[in-house]
């Protein structure tokens, strides 16, 4: 979730990025095609030009800028930060436009968003195409693919062989805005402590008790899902104060101002914490979070692709979905990673399959003892992700510390596909980190497509020229897993 940013000095910060900086092959795999030895060439030198970083490091255009929030999602392969001065910059993948600039040109820098010039932004979320903003004067603005909705533009102008991409930033018509987050194909509001959806309703993601299923062929079955471009409130959470709320690509998970913890949408692997791997068309309330196991009013939440987090009362780190690659699912909130037990947790992100949190530890029941700082990553990483550098683990089916940043305050995590962003209050060993300022600043989306499907060495002058403003759209991968007992919502 994208939370209001405290501008004041203790929570400015410099941004560190670790992972992935080919945005063209983030999350994707390399396809089942034999590759040519051109192919394979091509496949190399793409490599040297778009390294993964597998350990923290600054990013050179941003290295006097004060930030103050970071941002991305569990399907987002593209960043989001901003400024003290609200000043917002995004950089990644911008295959249907998500970073706001007015094209598809992929971006290796962070570039400020001309058109949001005099608007200020304290937080934002990225889905797989599209990005969601929140700013100071409870505004909020989308951009990218509007294809299900989840831009609530309050329309939809895409036709089933062209795709609707906002390119440029667009209002929202919410008011009182303070945090937003997104799913894969769609985007929540936290609006005055009421949460307001758009977007895909498949799983019954939106919270309103429907997943807007219908068959679109006569003859035959052909199911699809309505989209639904109004942000609307969620009626079953109206009499509650909602003060927190996360997504995973096709999940939500929030929190009320006394504890009640909620979750709604997919339901396989157990990543709503029921008990049952059973879809939920609108918010249910999550018993084994209730009582002397209640959520701290105060707790973090928090989703990965298929898997929620929150903290008891007392501080306790529990989840529960599919928490590791190989191993049963959790099915209900349990405190399973009991290396961060008594660690106090200042912030966590979840990107598809890693994990990422600011902690500190000290030690009780000794007077004046000092205060440990933290990093701490784990999950399945492909692109150096964690942190670990060169010679450390790709992977850690566990959490541990990201030794680049132990005894640094970090304020901020953010994480998505294949990328991790760091917010961490600068001193001599933060400012001792490599510094990175990328070979290729643009790149055609039409080309990096071609890179993906396979295309053999990338054309002349594939890294500059203006993008197209219309990029194919690439075919959906909706929830690998759907639920047992699809359709079915028991009463929240």
């Amino acid at each position: 979730m994208a939370e209001p940013a405290d501008a004041s000095a203790d929570e400015v910060g410099e941004v560190l990025f670790c992972g992935g900086t080919d945005w063209a092959l983030l999350g994707r795999g390399g396809g089942s095609k034999k590759k040519t030895e051109a192919e394979k060439q091509a496949e190399v030198e793409r490599g040297h030009k778009y390294p993964n970083l597998n350990t923290p490091h600054r990013l050179k255009s941003l290295q006097d800028v004060r930030i103050t929030f970071v941002a991305a999602g569990s399907a987002a392969s593209h960043c989001i930060v901003g400024d003290v001065d609200g000043r917002c910059f995004t950089w990644g993948r911008n295959e249907k436009g998500q970073l706001g600039h007015g094209d598809t040109l992929q971006r290796s820098v962070p570039t400020f968003i001309e058109k949001l010039k005099g608007k200020h932004v304290i937080g934002g979320a990225g889905g797989k195409h599209h990005t969601a903003l929140a700013t100071q004067d409870g505004a909020s603005y989308t951009f990218g693919s509007n294809l299900n909705g989840q831009c609530g533009t309050g329309s939809i102008k895409s036709a089933p062989k062209a795709e609707e991409l906002v390119l440029n930033p667009r209002s929202v018509n919410v008011e009182g805005c303070s945090a937003v987050a997104c799913g894969a194909e769609f985007t929540m509001w936290l609006c005055k402590g009421q949460l307001y959806s758009a977007g895909l309703p498949q799983y019954g993601q939106l919270g309103h008790g429907t997943d807007g299923e219908y068959n679109a062929k006569d003859s035959s079955v052909k199911l699809m899902y309505a989209p639904q471009p109004k942000p609307t409130a969620i009626k079953a959470l109206a009499e509650l104060t909602i003060t927190k709320v996360a997504c995973g690509h096709n999940h939500t998970v929030a929190l009320d101002d006394k504890g009640g913890v909620y979750s709604w949408g997919n339901g396989g692997y157990g990543r709503l914490g029921h008990e049952v791997q059973q879809d939920e068309f609108k918010p249910r309330q999550i018993q084994k979070m209730t009582g002397r196991t209640a959520a701290d009013p105060k707790s973090i939440v928090a989703c990965g692709s298929t898997s929620s987090f929150a903290n008891m009362t007392g501080g306790t780190l529990v989840c529960w979905g599919k928490l590791k690659v190989s191993g049963d699912n959790t099915m209900y909130p349990k405190p399973i990673f009991h290396d961060l037990q008594g660690w106090g947790i200042r912030h966590m992100a979840c990107g598809n399959a890693t994990f990422a949190v600011a902690a500190e530890y000290q030690e009780p029941h000794r007077q004046n003892a000092a205060v440990e700082h933290s990093t701490i990553t784990w999950g399945n990483a492909l692109y150096g992700e964690l942190g670990y550098g060169s010679s450390g683990k790709k992977s850690s089916a566990n959490p541990d510390k990201c030794m680049a940043l132990e005894g640094c305050t970090t304020l901020q995590v953010a994480a998505g596909m294949g990328q991790l962003l760091f917010l961490v209050k600068p001193d001599d060993k933060t400012k001792a980190l490599p510094v990175f300022e990328p070979e290729v600043l643009e790149e055609e989306s039409k080309q990096a497509e071609a890179i993906v499907n396979g295309a053999a060495a990338p054309a002349k002058g594939a890294g500059k020229g203006k993008g197209a403003k219309g990029a194919g759209a690439a075919k959906r991968k909706a929830d690998t897993e759907p639920a047992k007992g699809k359709g079915k919502s028991k009463k929240s």
